[in-house]
């Protein structure tokens, strides 16, 4: 590839991948390092990029695997990082309308950042970056079947986390703490 080809395809992902890395990441800087960290990768192999299929599907395969990495690192230096939600924006920006939803997205994202691979890439990458199975399945290196099969086992998980939660002190909750 091309510096220009690299520059024409490559570098407009740049923006895409950034998300990625935040929804991994859920820190700006870290993500923004992971991305620098990416396109420098991508450009010491660039030789090789014009042999993929699709070099955008395999920046954002390098992409999750850095958060990855980059997650394992993190779990290594503190545990109690690993469980923490961390909202962005100003308190004021929100809104009573709002707030429930905000809440509720929160509650995901934490149950989200706590799954163990290759559910949390599933669920990041199909229902929060918005890739089509297809897409998802080419970053994750499987199958669609296994894909529909993984993020179906990690809706549920998602479901029953938020059941707890929602039903705790109801009632409802048959004697969990």
């Amino acid at each position: 590839m091309t510096p220009e080809e690299f520059r024409k395809v490559i570098l407009p992902e740049g923006r895409r991948l950034y998300a990625l890395a935040f929804r991994f990441l859920n820190n700006r800087e870290e993500a923004e390092d992971t991305v620098q960290e990416v396109m420098m990768k991508l450009w010491e192999d660039r030789t090789r990029l014009g042999n993929y299929a699709s070099p955008a599907a395999w920046a954002t395969t390098v992409t999750r695997n850095m958060c990855i990495d980059m997650l394992r690192k993190r779990r290594k230096m503190s545990h109690e990082e690993i469980g923490s939600v961390i909202i962005t924006g100003r308190a004021d920006d929100v809104t009573v309308t709002d707030h429930d939803s905000r809440e509720a997205a929160a509650l995901v994202t934490g149950i989200v950042e706590r799954m163990k691979e290759p559910y949390r890439s599933a669920v990041i990458l199909r229902d929060m970056e918005g890739y089509s199975y297809e897409e998802a399945a080419v970053v994750m290196q499987t199958s669609v079947e296994t894909l529909r099969t993984t993020l179906s086992r990690a809706r549920k998980s998602v479901r029953e986390e938020l059941k707890k939660i929602y039903s705790y002190g109801t009632g409802t909750d048959k004697g969990t703490a």
